[in-house]
């Protein structure tokens, strides 16, 4: 995946900051699952959503934080369809290992590929990253 930016917003964000900590992968999920649901996304899609941000944010937890720093979950509305983009203090560019049988870890990236319209990143002005995925999703 080249570096490239998120899809345009058509709405403003809806924004979690979390501390880079295990449990941050629960809260990023039940704030999506109320984000998404809110919006009228229909229940597979969302379920499928919640895998990705449970991958984005486990990424951004093991490899792009040290413990304590900040994780920023972003939601919006594009016209691509739904986004979310999630952002660490770690200028590491991710990348999507290919998926095999013998591999137990390092396959996020690849699902998150396979499960979205699209995925990529960005370097941000301020340091980190923003790694973010476009949903799919229709309305209940």
């Amino acid at each position: 995946m080249i570096s490239a930016p998120p899809p345009a917003a058509r709405t403003e964000p809806s924004t979690l900051l979390l501390t880079a900590a295990p449990e941050a992968i629960k809260s990023a999920r039940d704030f999506a699952r109320g984000w998404l649901e809110a919006k009228g996304i229909d229940r597979l899609s969302v379920g499928i959503a919640l895998l990705v941000v449970s991958e984005l944010v486990t990424n951004a937890y093991r490899h792009g934080s040290a413990p304590g720093e900040v994780i920023s979950v972003r939601l919006y509305l594009s016209a691509a369809g739904p986004v979310v983009e999630v952002r660490d203090g770690s200028d590491a560019e991710p990348r999507a290992l290919p998926l095999t049988l013998d591999r137990f870890s390092g396959r996020g990236l690849a699902i998150v590929s396979e499960l979205t319209q699209a995925w990529g990143f960005r370097h941000l002005a301020s340091g980190g990253k923003a790694v973010y995925a476009v949903l799919n999703g229709g309305a209940a």
